[in-house]
Parts: C-alpha cells; sequence; structure tokens
C-alpha cells in the first residue's frame, strides 16, 4: 500500500539526485543574471556595479523566434473508420478550444522562457471538474507550468515521459487550500488540522520568497499500471488523495529541454555557459566608467606654501596667499587618456557573446538595409542552429495535443461540439467522445510558421488549380481555400449554392478569374 512516507523518500531520492548535478545553484544563478541581479552577494565599495544585460536581449529573441499565437492542428485517422472527416473536424475544434480556453499561446512563452534560462519546460495538464467549458457543461482541460526544478523521473537518465516508471511533481500550497481538498476527499477534521506547514524548506525554493508559516510542500505521484494511471497526492506525513486510477494511456506531462544532455532529463541553458562572459563584461564596464570619473576631469596642483588657508575653487570667493599673486602659483594637471582598446574590447566581447549564442547583428536589427537578400541569408545562417530547439518545440506541442485528447476521450463524454458541414455551414452536433481511440489516430501538428505556410501554399495552389481549368465549380474552388483565408465562408458558399440550384451559376476558368481581377483592380 502506498504511504506518505515511501513517496517522500522518492522524492528526497529526486532531490538528492539535482543536488548532485548542482541544478538549484544553477538554476537560481541563471535566473538571477536572466532579471538583472547580476551583482547579488557581492560587497562592491570601489566601482558602481553597473549591468549590461545581454543575456536577456539573446533569451527574448530565442522566444520571439520560436513561439507563435498561431497553433494550427489537424487530426487524421490511420484507418478508414466510420465518419473519419467529422471526428477530425470534431478534434480540431475541441483541441482549437481547450487551446484558447487554457491559455497555451500565452503558457508556451513562459514554458519557452524557462526552457531557455533554466535548461528544461514542462506541462502538467489535468481535467478541472468545477471550471465552466462554456458548452453547458461544468469540466474542462486545464495547463500548469511546471518548473524544472519540481519534477521528478523516476528514472532520470532517461529524458522520455513516457518510459518513466513514475514521475512526482512538488508544489507550494497554502496549508488552508491543502486541508479543504483533503476533507473534500473524505479526510475528517481532525486528521486535516494535523496538516501543517513546513518547517524547513527544500532546496529547490528561497526561503526568502518562500512563507514557511502558511505553505506546505505537496507531492503527485504518477505510475503507470494496467488499468491506466495510478495517481497518488500527499505531504510529507499526511494521505490528500488516495491511490486513484484513471484510464489515461500516457502520463499528463509534456516535457522538452532547450538542449539535451546525455544520460539526464535535465537539459542544458545557453544562459549558463555565457555567464563568465556577462561577469567579464559588467567588471570592465564598471572599472572603464571609475576610470572615467577619476580623470575626465583636470586636477588643480598649487603651493601649500603660499596658500596657508588652503585652495578653494569657489566661485567668487576670494583666497588669500604669500608673495606675488602674479607669479604662477597653481596649474591644471590633465591625466592621459584612456586607451580606446578598452571600448573596442568591450563591443567584440558583447558581440562575440551574442554570435556565440545564436543571434547575429543581422538577426538583431542592427544592420542597415541596403543589400535585403545578403540580410536574409545572414539571418537564416545564424537561426540554422535554433532549428533544432524549434523541432524539439513542434514535438512538445504534439505531446501537448496527445494528452488533450487523451483526457478528453476519458473525462468530456457526450458534448454539443460546433463544426462546419460540407456545405460550409455551423452545425451543432452531438458527439461521444468515449468512441475516441488515440491509438487510431494520427496526429499532424503544425506550429507557428509552418501553419501559415501550409495555408498560404493551399490558397496558391488552389488558384494555380483554377487557372489551368482542373477547378470549373466556383463552390469547389471557396471550399477549397482555408477558412483564416477568407471572411465570411460560409455565408459566400450559401450564396453560390443558391445561385447554382438557380441555374445562374456558370463555370469558372482561369481567363475568367483573370480577366475578373483586372476589371477589379482598374475599379
Amino acid at each position: 500500500m502506498r504511504t506518505p512516507e515511501s513517496v517522500w523518500q522518492e522524492y528526497q531520492r529526486g532531490v538528492d539526485y539535482n543536488n548532485r548535478i548542482d541544478l538549484y545553484d544553477r538554476v537560481k544563478t541563471n535566473e538571477n543574471f536572466f532579471v538583472g541581479r547580476q551583482w547579488e552577494g557581492l560587497n562592491v565599495t570601489t566601482l558602481d556595479p553597473l549591468i549590461f544585460n545581454v543575456l536577456r536581449r539573446v533569451v527574448n529573441l530565442f522566444i520571439s523566434m520560436l513561439v507563435s499565437d498561431d497553433i494550427a492542428v489537424t487530426a487524421q485517422p490511420y484507418q478508414n473508420v466510420p465518419d473519419a472527416e467529422t471526428v477530425q473536424k470534431v478534434i480540431d475544434r475541441a483541441v482549437s478550444s481547450v487551446i484558447e480556453r487554457a491559455g497555451v499561446k500565452s503558457k508556451n512563452r513562459y514554458m519557452l522562457r524557462n526552457a531557455c534560462v533554466d535548461g528544461d519546460g514542462c506541462f502538467y495538464i489535468r481535467f478541472d471538474p468545477d471550471k465552466d467549458s462554456g458548452q453547458g457543461v461544468d469540466g474542462d482541460i486545464e495547463v500548469d507550468v511546471i518548473e524544472n526544478t519540481d519534477v521528478f523521473f523516476g528514472n532520470p537518465a532517461v529524458d522520455d515521459v513516457q518510459r518513466q516508471p513514475y514521475i512526482i511533481l512538488s508544489m507550494r500550497r497554502a496549508v488552508e487550500d491543502v486541508r479543504r481538498e483533503a476533507m473534500e476527499r473524505g479526510m475528517s477534521r481532525s486528521d486535516a488540522e494535523c496538516i501543517q506547514p513546513d518547517s524547513l524548506l527544500e532546496p529547490q525554493y528561497d526561503p526568502k520568497t518562500e512563507d514557511t508559516d502558511n505553505m506546505v510542500t505537496v507531492l503527485l505521484r504518477m505510475q503507470r499500471t494496467e488499468d491506466g494511471i495510478a495517481f497518488f497526492k500527499c505531504t510529507q506525513h499526511a494521505v490528500i488523495m488516495p491511490e486513484i486510477i484513471t484510464p489515461y494511456r500516457r502520463y499528463p506531462v509534456a516535457y522538452m529541454s532547450w538542449e539535451r544532455v546525455k544520460h539526464c532529463y535535465h537539459g542544458a541553458s545557453p544562459v549558463t555557459e555565457a555567464i563568465p562572459n556577462q561577469i567579464a563584461i559588467n567588471k570592465l564596464y564598471s572599472m572603464y566608467v571609475q576610470c572615467i570619473k577619476h580623470v575626465a576631469f583636470p586636477k588643480i596642483i598649487y603651493d601649500m606654501t603660499r596658500f596657508p588657508n588652503g585652495y578653494s575653487s569657489d566661485i567668487g570667493k576670494a583666497i588669500g596667499m604669500r608673495g606675488n599673486p602674479n607669479e604662477a602659483i597653481l596649474s591644471a594637471f590633465r591625466a592621459p587618456d584612456i586607451s580606446t582598446q578598452v571600448m573596442a574590447l568591450l563591443s567584440q566581447m558583447m558581440k562575440d557573446t551574442m554570435e556565440l549564442m545564436g543571434a547575429s547583428d543581422a538577426t538583431l536589427g542592427n544592420v542597415k538595409p541596403e543589400n535585403t537578400s545578403a540580410i536574409v541569408t545572414v539571418q537564416q545562417a545564424t537561426i540554422a542552429p535554433l532549428e533544432l530547439v524549434r523541432m524539439e518545440f513542434y514535438r512538445f506541442v504534439e505531446d501537448t495535443v496527445r494528452i488533450f485528447v487523451d483526457l478528453m476521450r476519458v473525462h468530456y463524454g457526450c458534448r454539443n461540439m460546433y463544426i462546419t458541414d460540407d456545405r460550409g455551414e455551423e452545425t451543432t452536433m452531438r458527439f461521444d467522445f468515449d468512441t475516441l481511440e488515440t491509438t487510431a489516430l494520427e496526429l499532424n501538428v503544425e506550429v507557428g510558421s509552418s501553419a501559415y505556410w501550409s495555408e498560404t501554399m493551399q490558397t496558391t495552389t488552389n488558384d494555380n488549380l483554377l487557372e489551368r481549368g482542373i477547378i470549373t465549380d466556383p463552390v469547389l474552388y471557396v471550399e477549397n481555400i482555408p477558412d483564416s483565408q477568407i471572411r465570411g465562408k460560409s455565408r459566400l458558399l450559401r450564396a453560390l449554392r443558391e445561385q447554382r440550384e438557380n441555374g445562374q451559376l456558370q463555370a469558372v476558368t482561369g481567363q475568367d478569374a483573370q480577366t475578373g481581377a483586372a476589371q477589379a483592380a482598374q475599379q
């Protein structure tokens, strides 16, 4: 029987492993340098601690190049199942609805930020029975972003989520919320009162920001069984949710690493290797500014024997002296200029650091657009190594969608779905998600620019078929245009079908299309 003590021991083994690979210190250092706390812990008195954050600019560039607000998903059955086209439309609409309601687009950006700075990004996908689905039925899918320091794999030498013997997620929650959940699951009030805040924090939590008086560490353990995935939730000494087996076929966890490391489920961050460069840039810039402050202005040198009361540079103040005031008794001294090699070295260090991380001047936009073709070529060559990360991100999104479909199969039941029928009209149909078999579906996930490229190419191919006379039916031509490329597509199709039924619609050739386009341009 599963006990909190046994789960806590497994959790401690994961914490010990992360300590051995120095994960917690590395993540904390990377986070500090990314947000700008690059002099933290140093008592600097001789210099003004300046910060020229090269790392944040590069990380933000990577995220903006990878993430996109356009995520298109298509599901095609492997076999000729009944109503395959209807099933595909239902899944497409259901997945798109979850992406919008769960805020997956914005969470993708935060996940990629974690992957780039910390080395890994993670989603935990769960079904919230109290969430409003917008379809008159309570319950919908929710997505949580999990830090890589809160994910513990049963086999840390393998980074494949679905091959893990078990997975533990750690989270900090308010004691009152945990007690309330435990009582809702059948625990008595007296036993729930025994759940107390943690007196000692685990190494992944910062005592400066964590509340040790009202928070407790909660562990969620998942394990694959013959009947599905077994879930068990507990604290160090109390059971919050007894073991429950759900008929999931996949762990509801999506995981990606920015740069994979052999025999380790934690990846490497590009920020880690650039931190020494960032430290050198900050130090050199601070020393450069401090030297400018000392030597940029002239120094007054005077004879102390002739100024018994000292020399004053106050405006209009009389200065008493001994001897003839016409004699040269003081002079201005100017120190030699600072070598220009210092600023040249600084500029070169910043440029080389960004280029080695994958951000050149062309990618950052720091070039004059005199030769656009050359600029595009340089940009494409610079971001070529980032394509490996892009493909990993696409794999991450595909895993997320597969988990969506798996949870829909188990929890959705019968729901009303709005789909577009063959006539291009929005219709409502009752669909039983229990009939979904995720193993019989081929999920073709298109993310970001690939989705836009696919729709553009589809429109271009459709135009070419019309010009060559292969397509002569206006209704068929409009049906092949993606919905995002034409506004009011259903109304246009309805009008064209009415004209065809009344005998007013004629076949269209490529010459007719070109003539119509020329007349529209003249008007």
